[in-house]
């Protein structure tokens, strides 16, 4: 896995991303040709799609575990179904305790923290397991780009820090499809963070907009004044950082991983050995901790939070509508 180029999140256009706008068309334009010869399939039951228009770093799986809990805590019974990135396995899969961030990917184990989890490349496929398992409704993490499953509602994730970078597609910028088509299709905007103007004025007036943070856990006030390591193999390691400096932590190094990274023995040598010149303490996210062996795991620390949102009892309130919706309009199809 490749780490997101500095430029992609420069406001004014630099030399690369110039030059690489000609790329930019060329996805654009393989972008247009699945969306036109692809076939849009229906899951057996609603589907919350949590995606981003940025390649990563947004906040969407943090978003996607919130939302779980929020469903499961309405009486719900949500499955998450996700490809798996970054995983060996490719065909529709229940994840277990026992897989390894290599066969299902990071996020995947996550999200099976908090409800029953299935990979794979056919997303159909896992959407009928689940319902077959007892799920009533659907969490999709990522996906919203992808024009062969239907979704019932779709929420784009923005992080307020790093908003749309330069605003262009790939290669020359983050997104993966331009703003504008990305919020054609968008049913509700989560902003992590604080909202520009700019980026308020970018969001079409009747499009809700809820606003949330990331909220470190209290017992992570015990890195206050300590000399910490900070480590991160994720899309925007920026934000990891920053979290732990507003904690009043004192990072005396912060190593920067690609996204996705699969820790090894030498890394964690590598690590230690720093850590232990610098008299410091090895601090990384929860994302890379599920990466890192676990004979290792002992002398690694996380820092802890969740996602809160401003207005929890309403956004309820529309996902509920919007699954009962859609239960209630299968029942009367099947009669």
């Amino acid at each position: 896995m490749l780490k997101a180029p500095k430029f992609w999140y420069k406001k004014k256009d630099t030399l690369y991303s110039s030059s690489l706008y000609p790329f930019s068309l060329l996805f654009r334009f393989g972008t247009k040709l699945r969306n036109f010869l692809s076939i849009k399939k229906l899951s057996p039951i609603p589907i919350i799609c949590i995606g981003n228009i940025v390649v990563g770093g947004a906040g969407k799986t943090p978003v996607s575990l919130k939302i779980g809990k929020i469903l499961i805590k309405a009486g719900y019974k949500p499955h998450f179904i996700a490809r798996g990135y970054a995983g060996m396995i490719k065909q529709c899969t229940l994840v277990e305790p026992w897989h390894s961030p290599k066969s299902v990917g990071d996020e995947s184990l996550l999200l099976s923290e908090v409800a029953s989890t299935w990979i794979g490349k056919d997303r159909i496929k896992s959407s009928h397991l689940a319902k077959n398992n007892g799920a009533d409704c659907l969490i999709m993490d990522d996906g919203f780009q992808n024009p062969s499953i239907g979704k019932d509602f779709s929420i784009v994730v923005i992080n307020g820090e790093q908003e749309f970078g330069n605003k262009r597609v790939m290669p020359s910028g983050p997104l993966r499809e331009s703003v504008k088509r990305g919020l054609i299709r968008t049913n509700l905007v989560i902003v992590i963070g604080n909202i520009s103007s700019d980026l308020e004025k970018m969001i079409p007036s009747q499009i809700p907009i809820f606003k949330a943070n990331f909220t470190i856990n209290v017992t992570n006030e015990i890195y206050k004044g300590k000399n910490i390591t900070a480590f991160a193999g994720i899309a925007y390691p920026e934000k990891f950082f920053n979290s732990l400096i507003e904690q009043g932590a004192k990072i005396v190094t912060q190593i920067s991983y690609p996204d996705h990274h699969i820790y090894n023995e030498n890394d964690l040598l590598a690590l230690a050995e720093n850590a232990n010149k610098t008299k410091s303490i090895l601090v990384t996210t929860r994302k890379d901790f599920v990466r890192i062996p676990k004979s290792y795991r002992s002398i690694i620390n996380t820092l802890d939070g969740e996602i809160v949102f401003e207005n929890e009892e309403l956004l309820t309130d529309i996902l509920s509508s919007i699954i009962e919706d859609r239960l209630m309009n299968d029942k009367t199809t099947i009669k």
